[in-house]
């Protein structure tokens, strides 16, 4: 009897062995199905879905034709007005002390006057003009006391605009202003401006390059006994039209000087649109993270086109058709270098998007790649024991 058992011992030993191994291997190919099953949903479809989710989409630009655009080099140049095509001439009246006096300005007629002269630089550019009334409202300079005169010394002009700038509401305008002010003193203290050269000013005005100019227009004697004083629009507008001239740079308003000062303007615009589109290039070169949208491409090929064309005008001499195409140029390149969704995503570079996603996905891959190594190991293992 005990023979006989121990066969029957011997016989299933290796039967129950083989199950196990049996078991061990689907065990073993279960969890390599799951950890390929793991590895190809992270890393062979999730990678590319949240890399295509998470790009930034960039339009096609014509980069080497931008680079390739001639500049002119660089000089120094005397403070101007900024180039724009929009331009709001703001005409202000000052009135210190309307107590004393009563002023009356046509600003209807100053308006209707000055527009005869915009009407001839207005190829290059709209004016806009408005006016205003400002009370009580003292220069931030003191004036020096020359014998029986106020005296407003040249240094001292500058910080007469300062106080102004804090009432004036041309900040708020989106286009380029222009201030022509109309200052009216008290009567007991008129004011004149003297010059370096201890010479008084023949006009009694002076000229900001970027700002303006302002007219100081004192009332008569006779006026400042009467209470009353009625300022001569035809001689405010004159001096109005000098500052204009001096601001813009032309000599005079004959045709000869109108054409250089037009040719002037589209050169100016010419280069400035194609250092705006030279500069873009390179920022959408540098930073990949900014969004290139398909209005701001077009824009930029409009502005090329648009160089491209106002340089063959040029040379056929063609004034009126090259303004008109480096207008086009110079609206369209500031349109897109200013375009909001530029700065859309431009302060979420891709290693901050790393930073961000890596902790997501790094510690869900390492135990997927930690089991793909052990399991290749116990196989090797495995094949080596047989």
């Amino acid at each position: 009897m005990s023979i006989q058992l121990k066969s029957e011992c011997t016989t299933n030993e290796p039967k129950k062995k083989y199950d196990i191994k049996l078991e061990d291997e689907t065990e073993r190919k279960f969890r390599m199905l799951s950890v390929l099953s793991y590895f190809i949903v992270l890393v062979i479809i999730g990678i590319p879905i949240w890399w295509y989710t998470t790009r930034v989409y960039r339009a096609p630009l014509p980069i080497d034709k931008i680079n390739s655009l001639e500049l002119k080099p660089q000089q120094s140049r005397e403070f101007g007005i900024p180039l724009s095509l929009d331009y709001d001439i703001l005409i202000s009246f000052v009135h210190p002390d309307p107590e004393s006096l009563r002023i009356k300005a046509n600003a209807t007629v100053i308006d209707f006057n000055l527009q005869n002269f915009l009407e001839k630089i207005s190829l290059v550019a709209d004016f806009t003009v408005k006016s205003q009334w400002l009370y009580l409202t003292e220069l931030g300079a003191v004036p020096r006391k020359i014998i029986d005169r106020y005296v407003l010394l040249e240094n001292q002009l500058p910080h007469i605009i300062t106080p102004l700038e804090t009432k004036l509401w041309s900040h708020i305008s989106p286009r380029p202003s222009i201030n022509l002010v109309v200052y009216f003193p008290h009567c007991q203290t008129p004011l004149y401006i003297f010059k370096s050269s201890n010479e008084m000013s023949t006009t009694n005005a002076f000229v900001s390059p970027r700002w303006g100019g302002i007219y100081i227009l004192n009332p008569d004697k006779q006026s400042c006994e009467s209470g009353h004083f009625e300022a001569d629009p035809k001689e405010i507008v004159s001096i109005f039209q000098q500052m204009l001239l001096e601001l813009f740079k032309i000599p005079d308003t004959s045709e000869r000087t109108l054409k250089d000062f037009v040719l002037s303007r589209i050169e100016d615009m010419l280069e400035s649109s194609k250092r705006t589109l030279q500069s873009l290039a390179q920022l959408l070169s540098e930073i990949s993270s900014i969004v290139i949208s398909d209005k701001v491409a077009n824009k930029i090929n409009v502005a090329l086109k648009s160089v491209r064309r106002t340089e063959e005008l040029l040379n056929r001499n063609n004034l009126e058709e090259a303004l008109t195409y480096a207008k086009i140029a110079f609206k369209k390149s500031e349109e897109a270098f200013a375009h909001p969704s530029l700065l859309a995503l431009l302060y979420f570079p891709d290693d901050q998007k790393y930073a961000i996603y890596i902790p997501l996905f790094l510690p869900v891959m390492i135990p997927v790649i930690i089991s793909l190594v052990h399991l290749r190991r116990k196989k090797g293992s495995k094949s080596k024991t047989e």
